[in-house]
């Protein structure tokens, strides 16, 4: 144990004896215990500020009924990834995610085994459901069919409608506004990196996105202060494939959604955009993103919205597409170049987000 802390904060540090009592206290042992296990990292690359084991598990006696697989996860050992955590709280976040909100929200999410987490919310531990066993893992590289894209649209529409302008999030103390972030990141963390960005990445972006570089923070942030009065509801803040297990025939679920660190309560738009700008090929995204809006729109109504338009809808993901470009500019700042996996996604994100921005002349229709 790190210490002072009663709980694994890393991977090395779990023990047979803790797991058993993990798993009593969450109803899956009867008798028996954990007599042995084994962890492999997983989702290399995918995450910049966590350690995601699978744990494998022994039982004595042998209990076909006990869970065979949990994930952990964990904080970073790099300390770069541990500023960028500790700048948006990302550890607490999610551990209060699961304490206080994961039973209420409609979409499928893993079980919550144990949550731990210290007092300045640095070092933490979350034991969960393996939703391998149940479902197909979705990849953000290839990208996704329009049937998914559809099912996520519909899923995330009903995420939203669930909380769509309800009081009770702002009765959440830990719950990050999505403008705060916003402001922190364009206002604090993107004047460190846009130059070495452009720098490295100015090849891959288009002459007007490098002309406003130096000043599109200043632009974007406005943008978040005329957001912010809109409506707000619980934004998952990184709704992607590689956070998806699709179900399989006989799981219960069509579509599970994990990793809620950077939940907050906000505008919608951000992961609607952060979807369709980062999980589709461009020319997909052109021939399906006004339908997929339609549908987002129409499920939020089906779900009880009303005054929600297409046109307003389509109007905010055209601004925020500039917004999440800027995101990712900001990111550089956090970024891991040793990680292949992570450049190769990185590279990939830039440049699906910067033809979005030109497609959509995202720019001219900032304020």
């Amino acid at each position: 144990m790190v210490t002072g802390l009663s709980f694994p904060a890393r991977p090395e540090q779990l023990e047979a004896d803790w797991l058993t009592d993990v798993l009593r206290e969450a109803g899956c042992l009867e008798t028996g215990r954990v007599t042995a296990f084994k962890t492999e990292p997983i989702s290399a690359g995918v995450g910049f500020v966590g350690q995601i084991v699978r744990i494998d598990l022994t039982y004595d006696p042998p209990l076909p009924a006990a869970p065979p697989t949990l994930i952990g996860k964990f904080p970073t050992s790099q300390d770069w990834g541990r500023q960028v955590a500790a700048l948006y709280r990302l550890f607490s976040s999610e551990v209060s995610f699961y304490r206080h909100v994961a039973p209420a929200v409609s979409l499928r999410t893993p079980r919550c085994y144990r949550h731990e987490i210290n007092d300045d919310g640095t070092e933490f531990v979350l034991l969960l459901e393996d939703m391998s066993p149940s479902g197909r893992l979705g990849d953000q590289v290839p990208g996704c069919s329009k049937a998914d894209a559809e099912l996520a649209m519909r899923k995330l529409a009903e995420l939203h409608a669930a909380f769509w302008d309800n009081s009770a999030l702002d009765q959440l103390e830990w719950l990050s506004s999505l403008a705060d972030l916003a402001r922190r990141s364009f206002g604090e963390v993107y004047p460190q990196g846009w130059k070495p960005f452009i720098e490295t990445y100015g090849h891959m972006l288009s002459p007007e996105v490098r002309t406003a570089a130096p000043t599109l923070n200043e632009r974007l942030l406005r943008l978040v202060d005329e957001l912010e009065g809109r409506t707000s509801t619980l934004v998952h803040g990184d709704y992607r494939l590689d956070n998806f297990f699709f179900g399989n025939a006989d799981s219960g679920y069509d579509l599970a959604v994990v990793d809620w660190q950077v939940t907050s309560r906000g505008f919608g738009s951000y992961d609607l955009t952060w979807f369709l700008g980062g999980n589709l090929e461009p020319d997909q995204r052109r021939k399906l993103e006004w339908s997929l809006l339609e549908l987002y729109c129409a499920t939020l109504e089906e779900n009880g919205v009303t005054g929600y338009t297409m046109e307003r809808c389509r109007e905010e993901y055209v601004k925020t597409m500039a917004a999440i470009l800027g995101t990712v500019i900001a990111n550089f700042a956090s970024f891991d170049p040793t990680n292949e996996r992570g450049v190769a996604l990185f590279e990939m994100l830039l440049r699906r987000y910067s033809a979005a921005v030109s497609d959509l002349d995202s720019l001219a229709a900032l304020p």
